[in-house]
């Protein structure tokens, strides 16, 4: 830090009571609970507006019926609506900043973050870390070229311009996946095919799991009028396949080759949407340094956190799917229990009180994860979707490192993530690690024939994010609102 911000730090600050990274429903939910008990929040949003990613412009959708991204999406503008009106209401002390990129969480609970091309500072006696998930890397040869997507960047694009691709091929696995395709049939956007990577193998595995999966049956039969829906619709849906290839004709994706059932397969393609599944986005909690473990349910990294979303930092909570994959209904509900929790250290609510409000979350949420280990072990992505074996392969799109590279430098003695990261420069790009970690975790693992909670993942520090000198420069040190002020930030996009 430099002299400057360190004498702007050291002027007294009036701290928020909460402060809240992320505005999608598990944020949301955490302002909309904290802000009844007039507690100060400070809610830091890197997005134009709230809601998330699966809200995503829920309340002023570019599409003429926004009924067609089904009733899942159209539920959270009630959530929105309540967020909104949280944000209004003339005796809440709550501040909004749409498009602030959080940049730096501190041992004291000071946050900086981007705004407006300029650096801030804020003061947290509590903070929430709701950062969401981000998509699994599916490093598949061909994965990194110009036309290949992840399926929720066609998703991002739909709900937030109302653009479409048609002759699009989606591959990969999930519900995520079905609802796309399922949302661009009923745009009427011609989908070329579905191509579903689920191994017959993890029908049978999943029925150990089949009780879990009544306890949502609602989920369940959603689920399989999504996969009814694409079939119905005359799409091609190839099924069961293996051995993926994504080839290229002047340096940009025309083709994908496939087998399927024991033939090969190709499809020509200027646009191809990869998926399968999505993981917590963990930079801000890697940052922080509080303990990750990996998940071998679900095949990631998560905090290691009690029931009330509490890490082993004291002053640090976690929701929603940055927490461990929960879904948006589960993140309303660890919204509601981390806000409580941080209420009770704040002495805003009683413990007896807490514990009486959570009770029913808190079961709620039993019965989601209950159901959490059926679609797990159903739509858990094939090894070699994780762990590419093809020496050509990229695996870190952003200094442009492929599996033959980084095994060079494992034969060279870079065992370990870090030392990886030091010799091959992997991980080191604009992304920060989040599209290669996990693959060089489970590379790593590969190489090393041992469990990969053993080999680690990447030491992360703040910054989060690139920043210019010129933005170091403009600084600025922001003070709780006195209780009558309440104030919506909504910035330029970053």
């Amino acid at each position: 830090m430099t002299n400057s911000m360190q004498a702007l730090s050291e002027h007294a600050v009036t701290s928020f009571d909460i402060a809240i990274i992320g505005a999608g429903p598990a944020g949301m939910m955490a302002a909309i609970t904290a802000s009844a008990t007039g507690a100060k929040i400070v809610v830091l949003n890197d997005k134009p507006s709230v809601g998330g990613q699966i809200y995503r412009n829920v309340d002023r959708s570019p599409l003429v019926d926004s009924s067609v991204l089904g009733k899942d999406y159209l539920a959270g503008a009630d959530l929105v609506a309540q967020f909104n009106q949280c944000i209004d209401a003339e005796n809440n002390n709550v501040q909004i900043f749409n498009n602030a990129n959080v940049w730096h969480i501190g041992d004291d609970g000071e946050l900086l973050f981007s705004y407006n091309g300029q650096s801030n500072s804020v003061q947290a006696k509590q903070v929430i870390v709701a950062t969401g998930a981000m998509e699994r890397p599916f490093p598949i040869p061909g994965w990194h070229l110009p036309g290949v997507m992840s399926a929720g960047s066609a998703q991002v694009m739909l709900k937030s311009d109302a653009l479409v691709t048609d002759d699009a091929v989606f591959v990969g696995s999930g519900p995520l996946l079905y609802l796309i395709v399922a949302q661009y049939l009923r745009l009427g956007v011609t989908v070329k095919a579905l191509i579903d990577t689920t191994p017959k193998t993890n029908y049978v595995n999943a029925m150990s799991k089949a009780l879990n999966a009544l306890a949502q049956p609602s989920m369940l039969i959603k689920g399989v009028g999504l996969l009814n829906e694409i079939r119905r619709s005359g799409t091609p849906v190839y099924r069961f396949v293996s051995e993926l290839k994504i080839t290229e004709s002047a340096q940009k994706a025309d083709s994908i080759q496939f087998i399927c059932k024991g033939e090969q397969v190709t499809l020509n393609s200027d646009q191809f949407f990869l998926h399968q599944g999505v993981i917590p986005n963990l930079n801000a909690t890697r940052a922080l340094g509080i303990q990750h473990h990996w998940n071998q349910q679900q095949l990631c990294w998560q905090p290691t956190l009690d029931q009330w979303g509490c890490s082993d930092v004291e002053h640090i909570s976690v929701a929603g799917d940055s927490s461990g994959i929960v879904g948006a209904d589960g993140a309303r509900l660890m919204g509601h229990v981390a806000a409580l929790n941080c209420l009770s250290k704040l002495a805003l609510v009683s413990q007896t009180e807490r514990n009486n409000q959570a009770v029913d979350s808190l079961r709620q949420l039993a019965l989601l994860n209950r159901f959490r280990t059926f679609i797990d072990r159903l739509y858990q992505p094939q090894a070699a979707h994780r762990i590419p074996r093809d020496e050509a392969t990229v695996v870190c799109r952003c200094e442009e490192q492929n599996v033959q590279q980084l095994k060079y430098e494992f034969d060279r003695g870079a065992k370990g993530p870090n030392e990886l990261k030091s010799m091959s420069r992997c991980g080191m790009g604009p992304c920060q690690g989040r599209m290669c970690g996990t693959t060089v975790s489970e590379l790593l693992a590969d190489w090393r024939e041992e469990p990969v909670g053993d080999v680690g993942y990447y030491r992360l520090r703040s910054p989060m994010r690139l920043l210019s000198l010129v933005e170091l420069s403009k600084f600025n040190t922001l003070s709780a609102p006195p209780p009558e002020v309440v104030q919506i930030h909504t910035g330029s996009q970053q």
